[in-house]
């Protein structure tokens, strides 16, 4: 760490993670963790969780909360946010929630706002969850509080993983097609880049919308099955559920599943073709991307798959 022009050191800028308990938002505060430049605090309506790693300050705090938000920024200098509600509880938390820590941020007077937002969202409007997210980046950008807008592709992996489940029986189940392409992201990768965007020392990533991706581009589920199987020495059985189901069912299924409404309208924009990364200022930010097969090795080896 450089010294201030006083020369002392300067103290660890306090970085707040919002999510702090979510597969992704557990992953951010690991990396977090191992960066001496910050002082982490993590954000949990329960408090911290029995397996939290030590070194966190854990806060409570609720995004439905105005109070317990401003108690949780109390002195922060960066809030990282990767919390959700649409595939948990309701899209409100998505609305509603997101509008109170961006007014919270902006009264707490925060430096940095690393918003993880998604490819293409200004384009999704009939996707809710994507709908969300341009509406709270609109909503940072009209507070004047510092933003990074880190912009998330689709996840290669899950908490609770479905693509890996099925290539352990030899299956690769795809949605729609095999030969639209779409961009993905494994989350440990993204994890570390909203951490580094976190963490930035300048000023120069202030203002910027980062798309978040792989080297080779987006990739067709039957590119994804291939190299898959390639790694792992043998050829996988792709199953497909056709477009023509999400189209039928996208509107009725409405009636019993927000959420399986949500996700229909998610896949059903993939198929235009618009959910690509452009990686630029992410090589700019972050270094040199991952490549698919390197992307998908790792995910193989972290899901003792070979």
């Amino acid at each position: 760490m450089e010294n201030s022009p006083s020369g002392q050191t300067p103290p660890p800028r306090r970085v707040l993670v919002v999510g702090a308990t979510g597969f992704l938002g557990a992953k951010i505060v690991a990396n977090l963790l191992r960066d001496p430049t910050v002082a982490v605090r993590a954000m949990s309506r329960k408090g911290a969780p029995a397996d939290a790693a030590p070194g966190a300050e854990w806060v409570r705090g609720d995004m439905m909360d105005p109070a317990s938000l401003d108690h949780a920024l109390e002195g922060v200098d960066v809030v990282v946010s990767s919390a959700n509600g649409y595939m948990k509880e309701s899209i409100e938390i998505d609305f509603a929630g997101n509008r109170n820590l961006v007014e919270a941020a902006a009264q707490a007077k925060v430096q940095r706002f690393v918003f993880l937002s998604i490819v293409a969202c200004e384009h999704a409007a009939d996707v809710p969850h994507f709908h969300a997210k341009k509406v709270a980046e609109d909503l940072i950008m009209a507070a004047g509080v510092p933003y990074v807008f880190v912009r998330a592709p689709a996840f290669l992996d899950q908490s609770a993983d479905y693509i890996a489940n099925a290539v352990k029986g030899g299956k690769f189940y795809a949605v729609g097609d095999k030969s639209t392409r779409w961009s993905y992201v494994l989350t440990d990768d993204l994890a570390a880049n909203l951490a580094t965007a976190a963490a930035w020392p300048g000023d120069e990533i202030t203002g910027q919308t980062i798309d978040i991706g792989w080297r080779d581009g987006p990739q067709s589920q039957q590119e994804i099955a291939d190299t898959i199987g390639d790694l792992l020495g043998k050829q996988l059985k792709i199953w497909t559920v056709p477009w023509a189901v999400f189209s039928v069912l996208v509107r009725p299924i409405r009636l019993i599943s927000e959420l399986g409404y949500d996700l229909m309208r998610m896949f059903l924009f993939f198929r235009r073709g618009a959910f690509v990364s452009d990686i630029a200022l992410q090589e700019r930010f972050f270094g040199p991307a991952p490549s698919s097969r390197d992307a998908l090795s790792r995910w193989i080896k972290a899901n003792g798959l070979l």
